[in-house]
């Protein structure tokens, strides 16, 4: 069996590993608030980011393509923090960032329609989909019958590996989407790049190795997609 992502034993960054540092920090806290070196109830008010690292280590235990309870600790977190430091302007604090978050929904909805990937081919294991929101992911491909791809990054970034892979038919297509943010795709010695993505305010590089033409074709890796206000390097 083929993984387009190699498998990891679960990392040390979990929620209760998260719970318990900050128990030990409070405790620190409390003991140089007694010795009258620091005044302890101004950084417990920074508690809702407990809760907010408490979420995105429970992300990254089961992917940003599930966990609910994970984003309800980092929302739940965010509202509380922004409830500590509004002081009574909540209403105001929350309305540009509602705006943010209704935007970037209306972006992954129409990204998710305007691609129009096969479902047999999105739950294919040989077919690449990553998003990065205010956030980043790496992933290491090392499928023999790579089959393409989807990158998303808003306010975010990716890095992907290709150089263990190979090219279903000799050609592949990965689609990005870069807002604000950037990436890295890295590929095997010898691949064709085909750059079809449209860059506005951004770029998308190409620094792979260029050597004479060879006598077969090679493999092509087509990338195609919108890169705004951001940038993506392809390099081997």
């Amino acid at each position: 069996m083929t993984d387009s992502e190699t498998v990891r034993p679960p990392g040390p960054f979990s929620p209760k590993l998260v719970l318990g540092i900050a128990i030990i920090v409070a405790g620190l806290v409390l003991t140089l608030d007694n010795l009258g070196l620091i005044e302890a109830h101004t950084i417990f008010k920074l508690w809702p980011l407990v809760l907010v690292a408490m979420g995105v280590a429970k992300l990254r235990q089961e992917g940003s393509g599930g966990g609910m309870g994970g984003w309800f600790l980092v929302l739940g977190g965010t509202f509380l923090l922004l409830f500590t430091f509004a002081h009574g302007h909540l209403a105001e604090a929350l309305a540009p960032m509602l705006v943010v978050a209704v935007g970037i929904l209306i972006v992954i909805k129409a990204l998710k329609q305007n691609r129009g990937i096969p479902p047999e081919l999105s739950r294919s294991e040989d077919f690449l989909q990553g998003t990065a929101i205010f956030g980043g992911f790496k992933r290491r491909v090392a499928t023999q019958v790579f089959k393409g791809g989807e990158l998303t990054a808003i306010f975010g970034g990716y890095e992907v590996d290709l150089r263990q892979a190979s090219l279903e038919s000799g050609q592949a297509r990965i689609d990005v989407f870069v807002l604000f943010g950037g990436g890295e795709i890295r590929v095997p010695e010898g691949w064709e790049i085909a750059n079809r993505a449209t860059a506005i305010a951004g770029a998308l590089n190409d620094s792979t190795h260029h050597g004479p033409s060879p006598a077969e074709p090679r493999p092509r890796l087509v990338i195609t997609g919108l890169i705004l206000f951001g940038g993506t390097e392809v390099k081997s």
